[in-house]
């Protein structure tokens, strides 16, 4: 008898049941129940699974993978056939590998003379299956194994999942898709589901004739089947990891265009909305033309397509030639887009065009070291976009990148860059952004350091060493410290413009010549291996500036940049000890260091060093650059928190701000002043919450005056423009409503006909919710919208409203997945509970519907990360920080007690009790004594 301990008393259940003419039924049950032994008979003498660890053993290595899939969109189901080619290294009696929810039907190895039976024992725990043969050996040496399979498709948003869509008049049409990264491929067919495990795929799809089907490769013909299904046969891969698979099968339509260097891209969406992809092919174009010359390595596939899908979790997946999206990340209306959807729509594309690169070509060992390919996936976002598109200015917003990752990076919850990482939630969980953001800004920082030029070359030599290859930190390290000895420099493939024999005095990269050569890994190593970030204090005297990084345990090798009251030239300093002097040519009024936030670091000004940066800015801010004007207002307020600096200093900072118009600096002001009222609004604190936000009016006042109601301007001018009005508008400042109001009244008018400026329709949306009946006429244009974009603004507005009952009504309806997108449901549930009328049912919300959320969204994924945080991160009471603790400590296991995410959400509730307990009667006496 086939026994599992941990179902035994469902099984007991089982038998009782059904007694003992069902015996059979019963031992047939048992097999699959208990998930033991399953295959062409049962064995019921079944042995303990044959592996006891979650990483696959070594030894056994795919090489190629011939797959069959056929998904049946009527029944929802899908059935596979599989065989793969695998080196044995050494001699072992089971094949283990990964499979997760297939009903494994048929197990054989294929032989020279006749196929071999085998036996499929599965371990649910691990997402695992081992093949075997009693008394058989599989010897060192090739085999192929020949796998028939079945399961449901995925109601989730990950593996091979269904997908739907409601066309312009009501049929409800249905679509297969994936989601691999990190840990599904094992959910869609068998394989080696490590990234390590590369391999070749060839692709086969069955599907109807009203469906087309897409995949990795280019198809190379079409068969018709007997059944009258036809199949799509598309080219073999090249070596890949799994998670990089992917197929669709859909009625998507496309266009297509040719990059310079012969590449067919070609963008896929529902038909009703091929007319908006046009810009994302013009943009796929020139950015994979840019990442061609830049890499100096030509994109290695014949096509890439981007396809938008209706239900998507992530913001977009780089699966390698076929790279996936929100239809949002990709599609732009230009009667409707506004500036910030193209600037979000163009960096995702150069995000998941990056990847075929940094990802795809090179890929991480293990999870661990993800930032390898999201960090620089991240900073090249920047890179190229700031080539391609200059006219976005994106520039302006990757420092907000930093200040994001140090929020998080500063709680004791937070991790290492690489982290021992294992199973599948806690894979999940290192997509967040630490390994994103954090990773683009120490590689933007080792970038300003080793020069630009340099660190070009340094990444060129590592994509080119390890083209095909898994790699590890120190890989990178090593190919950035030795670019001028490298074999690739010998043997032609490295092309380096005669950088390594430039006169070493003219070289900015002079660095590298030296005696006293640059240890990369050594200073990086100090940034990916501990958490956290140096606070580096800086005393002047005279023309002595003594410098100490402040720390409890960690040591970082720093890269200092700073300018001076009396020299606008950025200098720079290697810190690499705790603490360390540097002599200035003359005395000065001020020092300012990390320049344009090039570091990731905060910096607090001894001895009256913060008196002379507020008088320089009160007197004349745009001496210092808008990005070093952000880092003061960002750093200050930082330092506000760990008790270095008492808040009147910091908010006597910020009075400058009335005389800012620059986007960085005035939105980073923003971002540390409204959390302020955002506490009090949850805390019965009416009067000192308005008198603040009644100051913050005062204080834009005149910024705010002076935006006009238009699209006019510079992409930064525009996004300002809308942030203000927004602000103003739900501040109710009179002017703002007064025009907000008519703008909507004309528009309802013309049953939404009327053409509004793309980055003001948020604000007009914004004020017609406030009212039942201009609440009801958004909801149903977000009905019949079939712009993402304005599908996105609607969205917002409705959750912005003051009207609780609609509150409710929405996220009900959100988890239905009818009326909005599930998809949706967590960037919903976060912005209702930043509404002061909403932030109580948001919270009771995610504690009713948790498990289904877990169950929708996958343990451990950013969506469970983001609501967990930000659903929580604006409470500061002691009650509801038990509140919370209850809850989330009342979870098992799988359902997310051990999450990194929730230990985050408490230490926030309790950083902000201390804030408030510290500073409430400081902002009280401020603001008596400031008012504007």
């Amino acid at each position: 008898f086939v026994f599992c301990p941990q179902k035994l008393h469902l099984l007991l259940f089982f038998i009782m049941l059904f007694a003992q003419s069902w015996c059979l039924c019963c031992l047939t049950f048992a097999v699959l129940f208990c998930g033991l032994v399953v295959g062409n008979h049962a064995d019921t003498n079944a042995l303990p699974f044959p592996w006891d660890k979650i990483r696959l053993p070594e030894t056994v290595k795919p090489q190629h993978y011939d797959l069959l899939i056929h998904p049946n969109l009527t029944s929802l189901t899908f059935t596979g056939v599989l065989q793969i080619l695998l080196e044995v290294e050494q001699d072992t009696r089971a094949i283990i590998l990964h499979s997760k929810n297939l009903q494994i039907s048929k197990a054989q190895l294929l032989g020279s003379t006749h196929p071999r039976d085998l036996q499929v024992s599965e371990f649910e725990a691990y997402e695992q299956i081992a093949l075997f043969s009693d008394g058989f050996t599989f010897e060192k040496g090739n085999h192929v194994v020949h796998l028939e399979f079945y399961a449901n498709l995925s109601d989730s948003f990950h593996g091979f999942y269904k997908g739907r869509y409601t066309t312009n008049s009501g049929e409800v049409r249905m679509l297969a898709s994936t989601q691999f990264e990190p840990t599904h491929a094992r959910a869609a067919f068998p394989c080696f589901d490590e990234p390590a495990f590369k391999a070749n795929f060839t692709i086969r799809v069955r599907r109807e004739s009203r469906h087309i089907s897409i995949s990795n490769m280019p198809k190379l013909r079409t068969v018709e089947m007997a059944d009258g299904l036809l199949e799509d046969q598309f080219d073999t891969t090249v070596k890949m990891s799994t998670y990089l698979v992917a197929f669709i099968v859909s009625d998507f339509q496309s266009i297509s265009k040719k990059s310079q260097h012969g590449v067919e891209i070609s963008v896929y969406t529902v038909p009703e909305k091929i007319s908006q992809a046009e810009y994302a092919l013009s943009t796929a174009v020139t950015l994979l033309d840019f990442y061609d010359d830049y890499f100096d390595i030509p994109y290695p596939l014949p096509k890439h397509d981007l396809a938008a899908i209706p239900d998507f979790q992530s913001g977009a997946m780089e699966n390698w030639g076929l790279s996936t999206y929100r239809e949002s990340g990709l599609l732009f209306d230009p009667e409707k887009s506004s500036s910030s959807d193209k600037l979000g729509i163009t960096k995702v594309i150069a995000h998941e065009l990056a990847h075929q690169w940094f990802g795809n070509l090179v890929t991480m060992q293990w999870w661990n070291d993800l930032w390898l390919n999201e960090g620089f996936a991240k900073f090249m976002e920047y890179v190229s976009v700031n080539i391609t598109h200059p006219e976005l200015q994106v520039d302006d917003y990757f420092l907000e990148k930093c200040f994001t990752a140090m929020s998080v990076d500063s709680l004791t919850s937070s991790h290492p860059i690489s982290t021992p990482v294992e199973n599948p939630a806690e894979i999940s969980e290192m997509f967040d952004d630490v390994s994103y953001r954090k990773g683009a800004c120490i590689l933007n920082m080792l970038r300003d350091f080793l020069t630009p030029e340099a660190f070009k070359y340094g990444i060129i030599h590592y994509l080119k060493t390890h083209s095909y290859q898994n790699t590890v930190n120190a890989h990178l390290w090593e190919s950035l410290t030795n670019i001028c000895t490298s074999d690739e420099l010998d043997s032609g493939r490295l092309k380096l413009d005669g950088f390594c024999s430039k006169n070493r005095a003219e070289s900015p990269a002079s660095k590298w010549f030296m005696e006293d050569s640059v240890d990369v890994r050594a200073i990086m190593d100090t940034w990916t291996l501990q958490e956290g970030f140096p606070l580096i204090t800086v005393e002047v005297k005279g023309q002595e500036v003594t410098l100490k990084q402040e720390t409890s345990s960690f040591l970082w090798q720093v890269p200092l940049t700073y300018i001076t009251s009396h020299s606008s030239a950025m200098q720079r300093f290697l810190l690499k000890s705790e603490k360390d002097v540097l002599y200035l040519p003359e005395k000065v009024d001020w020092i300012k260091f990390n320049v344009d936030l090039r570091g990731y670091y905060i910096v607090h000004y001894e001895s009256g060093g913060w008196d002379a940066l507020i008088n320089q800015l009160q007197q004349n801010h745009s001496v210092f650059s808008s990005n070093d004007r952000a880092s003061l207002i960002h750093d200050i307020f930082q330092l506000v928190s760990i008790e270095k600096i008492p808040l009147d200093k910091a908010l006597n900072l910020s009075l400058y701000l009335s005389k800012e118009s620059e986007i960085m600096p005035v939105t980073q002001g923003f971002n540390e002043l409204v959390p302020l009222y955002k506490l009090m609004e949850k805390r019965n604190m009416e009067e000192l919450e308005n008198q603040l936000k009644g100051h913050l009016v005062k204080l834009f006042k005149t910024l705010i005056d002076r935006q006009s109601w238009s699209d006019d301007g510079s992409v930064s001018e525009r996004m300002l423009r809308n942030y203000l009005l927004l602000f103003a508008c739900v501040r109710r400042y009179p002017s703002c409503i007064s025009t907000a109001t008519q703008l909507f009244q004309q528009w309802k008018e013309s049953d939404g006909k009327m053409w509004l400026p793309t980055d003001i329709s948020l604000v007009v949306y914004t004020e017609g919710a406030r009212t039942d009946e201009g609440w009801d006429f958004l909801l149903e244009k977000y009905k019949r919208s079939v712009s993402p974009s304005e599908k996105w603004m609607i969205k917002a507005a409705l959750s912005y409203t003051p009207l609780t009952h609609k509150l409710q009504w929405l996220l009900e309806r959100s988890i239905e997945g009818e009326l909005m997108k599930t998809q949706d449901l967590p960037s919903l549930v976060i912005t209702v509970s930043k509404n002061p009328k909403g932030f109580k049912l948001a919270w009771d919300f995610l504690k009713t519907n948790w498990g289904k959320l877990v169950k929708k969204f996958d343990l451990g994924s950013s969506a469970i990360s983001r609501m967990a945080v930000g659903v929580t991160d604006q409470y500061s009471t002691r009650e509801m920080l038990h509140e919370v603790q209850s809850f989330f400590g009342s979870l098992a296991q799988d359902q997310g007690s051990g999450l990194r995410s929730i230990q985050q959400a408490l230490q926030k509730i309790q950083q902000n009790i201390r804030w408030m307990d510290r500073n409430v009667p400081l902002l009280k006496a401020w603001l008596d004594r400031n008012s504007l």
